[in-house]
């Protein structure tokens, strides 16, 4: 009997604590839209680092103590991940205890999640 390994989950890579601060600074910048954004170019660096990217995204956990403008990411995220359109989680959590952050990012991938056949 052959064994159907398709069915078989693939390993997941769970970054957590993805923050928009500078690390040059150890400032975040004032706006959501900023921090975002650098909590995602730090994703994609430890992604890259695990031979990933943001095809292999397969869950996004927004944590926002307010959702004040979240709406202006919608391009940025539609960018990075309107081909492969991870499932997304928006949790408004207590605030964050470090002055300034305004958004906490996880990100869930699988290696060949989203592969396609040539």
């Amino acid at each position: 009997m052959e064994e159907n390994t398709s069915l078989r989950p693939q390993p997941e890579l769970h970054l957590r604590h993805l923050t928009g601060i500078n690390a040059q600074t150890g400032d975040f910048p004032p706006e959501l839209f900023g921090q975002v954004r650098q909590a995602l170019v730090m994703g994609m660096d430890q992604l890259a680092s695990h031979g990933m990217g943001a095809e292999n995204v397969t869950r996004i956990i927004f944590m926002l103590h307010d959702t004040t403008g979240f709406a202006t990411c919608f391009p940025l995220l539609n960018d990075l991940f309107g081909r492969t359109c991870p499932a997304t989680t928006l949790r408004l959590v207590k605030p964050f205890e470090q002055p300034g952050q305004l958004v906490g990012i996880e990100l869930l991938a699988t290696a060949g999640a989203n592969d396609t056949e040539a």
